[in-house]
This record gives structure tokens, C-alpha cells and sequence, in this order.
């Protein structure tokens, strides 16, 4: 997407939701304006982002109108996503389940329990972004579902609970909906431990695409040592008692309680073949051929959790490149994870009250994917940052930029030099080791400037007028 489509509002909204298919061309029309609005001040009220009493009102019956679903909203940004997906050589569909919590919003209807004590009322969101696994590119969401969870029954049975419809399921149905890709496209599906399902590796594979996911469980498997296969044997110990195949030093983000800090990781790798789980469940007895890769922090720093992840891949594993290739997609991850924090951080998505779960899925189906285009506004930052700035915005808008932070006139030359001085208008302050600018200064910087541009749109616009 380009620079000014995720910069400009009502151009986002229009190419996003434009094609929506709501029975009556008016409905189509109103999720258009709607989501224009939100977009221009996307972590306010909904009464401050609509304005006027009229418009928050039709907001209000728009999220309300029962003949409106979730999927018909968010349709055609999936299908937006999914073709561009289709363009690239290898794309990592990349999955996470989140909850949203409404428990400060008791009137709502027909919410449910998410897992933080009794009074903890919502419901969880599945999502699938989608992004170039070779330039790092978000492309969207290719899949969203939210649901509501279920109460089980006391004392249920196992063959109980393998007939009834369980959450894990939802993995399974994101993979199905979103299909197979075409020949010449690898579709890769990224997740965490959530994704250890056996059933899950089967689901993509008949789709044709391939998988790199988390181990949870310790499963039983059979192992390859040259032209010998081992007898069955435990996932995890055969894992851990591989040698180390090669070693390197990566940086690692800063994420919740752990500082960013470099880390001394060594690999392995070997060819396994993952047996059925003997209780069912499994769409066939048949064996998933696959690789497993360890990848471990040997020596952590004090005080410092040692990283392990042990991850199970289809893709094969032949070399040291093929491993660390692995380690390195399923590190892009954490672009799911920042995608949830746009949601509730960026679009306030949490602080939203409507009387239903229904009208708050509707709701969504607007704020998911400008949470979305809240993420591209970064990524489309740190890409070509030495193409003109002129070719992201106009001249004049560039004028009052450098007016704007005092800068000279004709300094903005590169994207890479407006890119900058939006994010120290958010704040940035580019100190050493804070990395490059995020998506909340960048952010912060554009709705500081966003006025003074419309005031000088409008004296563009109306001039002619004035000097009459």
C-alpha cells in the first residue's frame, strides 16, 4: 500500500471498505464514513471520532443493525490481503489467539468468560496477519474470527469433549478459510505453543502449504540417525541431547519483563516423524513427516531466563542456513502480538461500550484492519528511506513540516528525513539503542501535523474566494 493511502483517511477507508457488499449500496457507503472517521483520531471515543450528534447516531445504528455481520465488514480486506499474498514467493501467515476484556462494561450482552477470575467478562479474537518473509512487509489480515467461550460441562468425559466443538479448533477453521496458495507461492503458517495440534499440521498440509510452530507437548515421535530410524521416543529428549550444529550471536527485542540484550545462541536440528496421538482426534493414522529445531541460550546473563524455543517445521531442514532461516520467521512472530497492542493500545478497542458482543464484533470489523493500517505506517517507514520525500507527500506539506519543527527550508530530501522528523514530532528522541521510530511516535507526530495540513488544504482550496 502506498505512503499517502495509509496516511490519508478517507482514502484508506475508501480503498479498505469500498467493495463491501452490505445488500444496500447506503450501508456500504456509512461503513465507508464511519471508518474514515475513526481513522482520522483512531484511539478516541467513538463520540469524539464521529463529531456531530447525526453522525454518531448513524454510527450507532450501524453497529446495531442486525442484518450486518463481522465477516461481510472485514471481507474485503481479506481478499485484499490474500491477493497480495498470491504476488509474493513465500508469505508467513502468522496466527495468535488475544482477549478482549469488557469487564468494566457489565451490561453488555452476551459476552463470556476469558480466564481472569469469576467477574472477567469478553471474548477472544483469532488473527491472521500475513507478512513477506523476506522483506519483513505486512500485508494484513488474511484471517480474523472472534468467539465467545463456552462453559463445560462438570464431569465431562474425553469422548465427551473430542465431539463437542472445541477452541483449539479455531486454528483449523482460520486455515481452511483462508485456502490454498497458488503453485508458485509458499505459504508458511507461523504459531506459538496454542498451534501444537496435530490436527493443525494435517489441515495445512492437504491445503498445500507448510508450518513452523512452537512445541507444547512432548510428543511421541520417531527419529532419522543416518539410514536408521530410532524406536519411538519422547520429542523433547531426543531434541535436547542433539549437539549443538552452529552457533551465533542475535539481538533480541525488548518484550514485556525482558530488556532488549544481545544473546549467544547455538542450534540443532533433525528429521522427525511425528506420530498420531493414540486417543484420536487426528484426521488419520498416517505419520507428519517433519523437522524439529532447537534453538538455545546455553549461557544467559544473570538473572536472565535462558531462551529456548523448539520448533516443529515441514520445511526441510538440510543446513545451518535452512535452521537459522526457521529461528529467524518464526522471530517475525511477535508482528501478530504488536498487531493486538495496536488494536487495544492504538484503536482503544477495550474502551469501546455498546450494548452487545454482536454490535462490538461489528465494531471490530473497523478497527481490526486500522489497526492494520496503524502497523504499515512503520513499516512503510523503514523502506526505501532514500527515495524523494516528495514522492510520500506533497511539496507544500513538506514546507510546513520543516516550518512546523523548525528545520530549513528544503531539508526534507529523503523519505528517510521526513520519516524522522514525524517521529520526533511524536516524541522520538533516536537516543543510542532505542532503534528505530515506532509506530505510536510515528503516529503521534502525523496527528500533530494532520491540523495545520487540512489548514493549509482548505487555504489552497478557498484562496481564489477570499481574493475576490
Amino acid at each position: 500500500m502506498e505512503a499517502m493511502s495509509v496516511l490519508d483517511a478517507k482514502r484508506w477507508a475508501a480503498e479498505t471498505f469500498g467493495a463491501v457488499e452490505l445488500a444496500d449500496p447506503r450501508r456500504r457507503d456509512r461503513v465507508v464514513q464511519v471508518a474514515a472517521a475513526m481513522a482520522e483520531n483512531p484511539a478516541a471515543s467513538l463520540p469524539t471520532q464521529m463529531g456531530d450528534p447525526s453522525a454518531l447516531q448513524a454510527a450507532y445504528r450501524l453497529f446495531n443493525n442486525e442484518a450486518i455481520h463481522f465477516e461481510q465488514v472485514q471481507e474485503p480486506h481479506w481478499q485484499q490481503t490474500r491477493e497480495q499474498a498470491r504476488q509474493r514467493k513465500q508469505v508467513l501467515l502468522v496466527q495468535d489467539t488475544t482477549d478482549l476484556n469488557y469487564s468494566q462494561h457489565p451490561k453488555t450482552k452476551g459476552l463470556g468468560p476469558i480466564g481472569r477470575g469469576n467477574k472477567s467478562q469478553g471474548f477472544f479474537l483469532q488473527s491472521v496477519l500475513a507478512v513477506d518473509a523476506h522483506t519483513g512487509e505486512i500485508l494484513g489480515l488474511a484471517y480474523e474470527e472472534p468467539y465467545v467461550r463456552q462453559s463445560v460441562k462438570k464431569g465431562e468425559t474425553r469422548a465427551q469433549r473430542l465431539q463437542r466443538d472445541r477452541e483449539s479448533q479455531v486454528w483449523e477453521r482460520a486455515v481452511q478459510a483462508i485456502g490454498p496458495a497458488f503453485s508458485d507461492v509458499q505459504w508458511i503458517h507461523v504459531g506459538d505453543r496454542g498451534a501444537d495440534i496435530f490436527r493443525l499440521f494435517q489441515h495445512i498440509q492437504r491445503q498445500g502449504g507448510d508450518f513452523l510452530i512452537r512445541v507444547a507437548q512432548d510428543r511421541c515421535v520417531q527419529a532419522e540417525q543416518g539410514a536408521q530410524e530410532e524406536e519411538v521416543t519422547r520429542l523433547l529428549h531426543h531434541v535436547r541431547s542433539l549437539p549443538a550444529q552452529d552457533s551465533r550471536v542475535k539481538d533480541l527485542p525488548r518484550l514485556h519483563h525482558r530488556p532488549a540484550r544481545q544473546a549467544f545462541l547455538q542450534v540443532s536440528w533433525s528429521k522427525i516423524q511425528i506420530l498420531p496421538p493414540k486417543h484420536g482426534g487426528a484426521l488419520s493414522k498416517q505419520a507428519v513427516e517433519a523437522w524439529v529445531i532447537r534453538v538455545w541460550e546455553p549461557d544467559p546473563p544473570q538473572g536472565q531466563e535462558s531462551l529456548e524455543w523448539v520448533l516443529l517445521s515441514s520445511l526441510p531442514v538440510e543446513s545451518v542456513a535452512q535452521a537459522w532461516q526457521c529461528a529467524d520467521w518464526y522471530a517475525m512472530r511477535w508482528t501478530v502480538e504488536e498487531f493486538h497492542r495496536c488494536l487495544k493500545t492504538g484503536c482503544s478497542v477495550e474502551k469501546r461500550h455498546l450494548q452487545s458482543y454482536r454490535d462490538l464484533t461489528r465494531m471490530l470489523g473497523l478497527l481490526a484492519p486500522l489497526a492494520v493500517r496503524l502497523l504499515l505506517l512503520r513499516s512503510t517507514a523503514r523502506q526505501d528511506p532514500q527515495v524523494p520525500a516528495e514522492s510520500i507527500l506533497p511539496a507544500v506539506f513538506l514546507r510546513v513540516l520543516e516550518l512546523f519543527t523548525n528545520r530549513p527550508v528544503h531539508s526534507l530530501i529523503s523519505a528517510g528525513d521526513l520519516w524522522l522528523a514525524l517521529a520526533r514530532l511524536g516524541g522520538y528522541r533516536g537516543y543510542r539503542g532505542d532503534g528505530p521510530a515506532g509506530w505510536q511516535t510515528l503516529w503521534r507526530g502525523w496527528a500533530q501535523l494532520q491540523p495545520l495540513l487540512e489548514g493549509v488544504h482548505l487555504t489552497l482550496q478557498f484562496l481564489p474566494l477570499l481574493l475576490l
